[in-house]
């Protein structure tokens, strides 16, 4: 074969691959909006290794107990994110959704179900490492920050498991979307409070981070365990993170009768 037939075949591959990867417009224009958010995202991570203003901000220099706390919740963030999109994307490419949403029980409970089964087995790898974070904060801990601390955990991955049924049913619908999930997994990472403080973003930054689950979440553990200062008044972070729960809750459920609306109407084949 020569070169000319080789950087042909090399066009032809390069080409088909772009036809491809814009045939799905909404997850092109994700991914490259995606793209452009992590590089603004790294230039901002360089502001959490200056300890002073860490300290002046969240007031704990401790920043390798800090990230090890919020990087646990990644455990549970790809299963509330992807668990139900994974295990819908099975049934339809086996035949078996229309089953599933034909069956007389509630399918919001159904998707609810499975996405916090995985979650309780996923907590075995948040474990580890939340672990290595309490040995580092051993100074401040106490048994009844820890309590409380876990129980604040417990309410925000709840609240993002209702995320996981809402990205579900858009797979349902528009079947690629995995550049629509790197979007808000990089909304998660960097404006929740997970890698960097939220008190150090811009002001339009820190109103996005304040609708995301585990933002307050990780918020109150680290209080609890490590004595930092927390974005707004306990009792606020308390209220919202129940707030947030509802709300995302009853949103999960009103997107998921649409679609058992519409499969009834037309089969999710064909949604």
């Amino acid at each position: 074969m020569n070169i000319a037939n080789t950087l042909k075949i090399f066009y032809m591959a390069v080409w088909r691959n772009f036809i491809t990867l814009t045939r799905y417009k909404m997850n092109f224009l994700f991914s490259i909006i995606t793209s452009v958010l992590w590089a603004l995202g790294m230039f901002l991570f360089s502001f959490a290794f200056d300890s002073s203003l860490l300290g002046r901000t969240v007031g704990t220099t401790n920043y390798v107990a800090f990230i090890i706390f919020g990087i646990s919740f990644q455990s549970w963030q790809g299963t509330a994110l992807w668990g139900a999109s994974s295990m819908l994307q099975g049934e339809l490419s086996t035949g078996q959704i229309d089953y599933t949403f034909t069956c007389p029980f509630s399918r919001y409970h159904y998707i609810v179900s499975n996405i916090a089964a995985l979650a309780v087995q996923d907590s075995i790898f948040f474990l580890p490492m939340f672990c290595v974070g309490l040995w580092l904060a051993s100074t401040t801990l106490t048994i009844h920050g820890l309590l409380l601390g876990l129980a604040s955990v417990i309410l925000s991955v709840a609240a993002l498991v209702q995320f996981g049924v809402i990205f579900a049913a858009l797979t349902l619908r528009y079947r690629q979307i995995t550049a629509v999930f790197s979007f808000f997994n990089f909304i998660i990472q960097m404006l929740s409070g997970m890698f960097i403080p939220l008190q150090i973003l811009p002001v339009p930054l820190q109103l996005i981070g304040f609708s995301i689950p585990v933002t307050f979440g990780m918020d109150l553990l680290r209080h609890y365990i490590m004595e930092t200062i927390t974005i707004f008044n306990l009792t606020h972070e308390w209220v919202v993170l129940l707030i947030q729960l509802v709300l995302f809750s009853l949103i999960a459920k009103l997107v998921v009768s649409y679609l058992e609306s519409r499969a009834k109407e037309k089969g999710l084949h064909y949604i």
